[in-house]
């Protein structure tokens, strides 16, 4: 059973929240409540009407990774409510002062950004912990109304019990159990086996909706007596206005304003939020978003282009460039095991190749856009975001107005899509910008062109990966120079730039008795940002492709060759970041994963010829998954028939939302791996919609999936980047299988669009 549901429309529930503080009702029934009457809130996140209707409050941003019905999940398993009673609520952002005068949110319930695969990880705990005093509220209600030790009673669906036969549901108890102060300190939460909603499958909160298509996004939103604006950017990487004709403009009907967008005046802190304009530029703002359009169109600007006007990354002269600076010279040793250049060549093979991805957009099917609107006095905001970090948006609002993030009202609603650009909050700082102008409420949007021409892109890449190996087929040495746009690079404090890009803990380091990975900055003029899984996609393509190679050239099942590298297995302490604390690798979870997704692909069974299976297995977000890709080549086309994943994440807290992301991370993986490119000429990012970004189509999509958890009590982790990495590196090793040709790009489709013309065999029908 599912959270309930309302038919109650998004509009109508936004125009009604816009008042401060508000809170956006995401699901709440109607019918037949209208004697019901609100009692009372039982900690932050947890309110209940007298007909024992319960409320759970969301503070994470919704994006479709299911957030808003797995973290409410933990709430009532811990509060003791059957889920189906349940309604949710995104919550508005709360902020106050700490001890240090810091503007921080004071819910204590683990992350409320939603990035990183963390949501649920974080807030595994603190949120049952916050169910759990809750429910402890109201059984020192119940305790206190019949002078009873609280002790004494129970709970089982939302009524509290006691030996003597009393009992009062949740409802009645609401009340006293409101005005009661929280509990300080840990309570004593339920073993797994107690579990009654989480590990259950539950149906997302905002299924029915989203097939309805009702208005749910950041783009539906709306505030009263708001403007509209759109902006007119350099085209050119950092250029700037160099003349306005305003005339062209401001005599449009419905015109209100013109607002100059200025550049970034300074590097922005590594790994935090963008939170100042991409791009120079000005905005149109007017009574209608048409209006808008209709001047923007009509403005005559000329701009200077800006230290980005000769970049030109996408050439082969550029990566010719790169490549050799790689062979030639030394780059920044990563990690350093053994001594790869003093192995002796007459015992043993080399192996080498080379691997190129691209840039990539995040094209989030919602473009970006932002609702700010700036009181007349200049104290207070109100803001109405699809946003990642609604933290980062408030701190955004202050910059830009000089108003204590304290007095910014930050209200959430769903993203369609984020993938790491609603992270970023360049968006929100333009309409800051203009609302500050205005002194109205301000709607701004980007268009496709907008979007996929100023985006935080992820970052390309290039490898040159050598193994020396000995006849036996054991891996005696790697070396694995890598050359990236990094995504830090240039930021405030000149940090590492690998440190965003090559992470020196992964398979198979600690498996290779000489290692040696060194990295080469590869500069850009492109933004750069996060992008799903980032730095994880482009090398897990590399290693996971290269071990393929090995595996052919020493004629070894490339399954057996990753099961033999780890051997007995063993727990190694793996680096993400050095300012965040170490994580444990543990090889036995991720051979258990290699072993499932082997099993349930039927791997090594025979295929017909023209189709072909390949695999690829990473780890990252503290997850492991396993892939298995099969396809078919024929008839002068690609066909994914099937992709098999085994994944260990821990406890599963909603299988459906588990599966969910899971699915998406290989459509996604699927879609970048294929078609998808940023390319700069002549400091223009040459693609500006999806006539020229090639996303993947239903048609291209996997005809099926399969997805099997390991079983586990382990705590919860990220779910939804990990399925991103090992897609293409399985479906290019397929493709070999199926094909013996070896795409060692990705994008894949320039190099296979030949390769497929090739083979016009008809596909067998099953």
């Amino acid at each position: 059973m599912s959270a309930a549901t309302s038919t109650t429309s998004r509009r109508e529930l936004l125009k009604a929240a816009s008042g401060a503080g508000a809170l956006l009702v995401f699901a709440r029934p109607q019918a037949g409540r209208a004697a019901a009457r609100f009692v009372g809130e039982i900690g932050p996140f947890v309110r209940i009407d007298a007909d024992g209707a319960v409320t759970i409050g969301c503070h994470v941003g919704e994006m479709g990774q299911g957030v808003s019905t797995s973290l409410p999940m933990l709430i009532a398993e811990e509060l003791d409510v059957p889920f189906e009673r349940v309604s949710i609520q995104a919550m508005p952002l709360h902020l106050a002062r700490n001890a240090r005068g810091q503007a921080r949110s004071y819910l204590g319930a683990g992350q409320s950004t939603a990035g990183g695969s963390n949501s649920v990880r974080t807030g595994f705990i603190p949120l049952r912990q916050a169910g759990a005093r809750a429910r402890r509220m109201i059984l020192d209600a119940a305790a206190e109304r019949w002078r009873v030790p609280a002790d004494e009673l129970t709970t089982r669906a939302g009524v509290v019990r006691h030996p003597s036969g009393r009992a009062a549901t949740y409802g009645e108890l609401a009340a006293e159990a409101a005005k009661r102060r929280e509990p300080v300190g840990d309570m004593v939460l339920k073993t797994p086996d107690q579990f009654s909603i989480v590990g259950k499958p539950q149906r997302h909160l905002d299924a029915d909706r989203i097939v309805r298509g009702e208005p749910l996004f950041g783009i539906d939103a709306e505030m009263p007596g708001m403007l509209h604006a759109v902006v007119a950017r350099s085209p050119y990487l950092g250029g700037k206005v160099a003349t306005l004709d305003e005339g062209h403009g401001l005599g449009l009907p419905g015109v209100v304003a013109l607002v100059p967008i200025p550049a970034a005046d300074a590097p922005a802190p590594p790994l935090e939020p963008r939170s100042t304009p991409l791009a120079a530029g000005v905005a149109v703002v007017a009574t209608s978003f048409w209006a808008a359009m209709q001047a923007r169109d009509a403005l005559r600007i000329t701009w200077s282009r800006g230290p980005g006007a000769a970049a030109d990354e996408s050439s082969a002269r550029a990566y010719a460039d790169t490549w050799a600076r790689m062979e030639t010279t030394p780059g920044d040793v990563v990690r350093k095991d053994g001594d790869f250049a003093g192995l002796p060549a007459s015992r043993a093979r080399t192996v080498s190749a080379r691997y190129e991805a691209a840039m990539v957009a995040h094209a989030c099917l919602e473009p970006p856009n932002a609702i700010v609107s700036v009181d007349p006095d200049g104290r207070r905001a109100q803001a109405i975001l699809a946003t990642q970090a609604p933290d980062a948006a408030a701190a955004t609002i202050a910059r830009v107005t000089g108003i204590d993030p304290v007095q910014i009202d930050v209200t959430l609603v769903r993203m369609g899509g984020g993938f790491g650009r609603k992270f970023d909050q360049d968006m929100v700082a333009e309409a800051a910008i203009v609302a500050k102008a205005v002194r109205r409420p301000v709607k701004l949007v980007w268009t496709r062109e907008d979007d996929l021409q100023h985006d935080l892109y992820r970052p390309g890449a290039c490898h040159i990966l050598d193994a020396v190996v000995a006849p036996r087929g054991r891996i005696l040495g790697w070396r694995h120079r890598l050359a990236t746009h990094s995504r830090v690079a240039g930021a405030a404090g000149d940090p590492a730039p690998r440190l965003t890009e090559y992470y020196p803990d992964g398979f198979p380091a600690g498996h290779v008795p000489n290692m040696q990975v060194e990295y080469h900055l590869l500069p850009s003029a492109a933004p750069r940002g996060a992008w799903r899984a980032p730095g994880h996609v482009v090398n897990a393509f590399a290693i996971e492709c290269f071990l393929d190679e090995i595996a052919v050239a020493t004629n070894r099942d490339p399954v057996e060759l990753r099961l033999d590298m780890i051997g007995a297995g063993g727990v190694h302490s793996y680096m993400y970041l050095p300012q965040m604390p170490r994580r444990s690798f543990d090889t036995r979870r991720y051979a258990a994963v290699i072993r499932r997704a082997a099993e349930a692909s039927g791997w090594g069974k025979p295929l017909p010829a023209g189709r072909g299976r390949g695999f690829a297995a990473h780890f990252t977000f503290e997850s492991y998954v396993a892939q298995v890709v099969e396809v078919t080549v024929a008839e002068g086309r690609l066909r994914i028939d099937r992709v098999t994943a085994a994944v260990d994440a821990g406890m599963i807290v909603n299988p459906n939302g588990a599966r969910a992301q899971i699915e998406g991370s290989i459509n996604d993986g699927l879609s970048a791996a294929l078609g998808q490119a940023i390319t700069v000429q002549g400091g223009q990012v040459e693609q500006r919609n999806f006539n020229d970004y090639e996303m993947l189509r239903m048609d291209g999509a996997a005809r099926r999936i399969d997805v099997s958890f390991i079983e586990s009590r382990e705590p919860p982790t990220g779910l939804g980047e990990p399925g991103v990495p090992p897609l293409a590196p399985a479906l290019a090793n397929a493709i070999f299988a199926a094909t013996g040709v070896r795409l060692r790009r990705t994008p894949m489709l320039p190099d296979l669009r030949p390769v497929l013309a090739a083979r016009t065999r008809k596909i067998p029908r099953r």
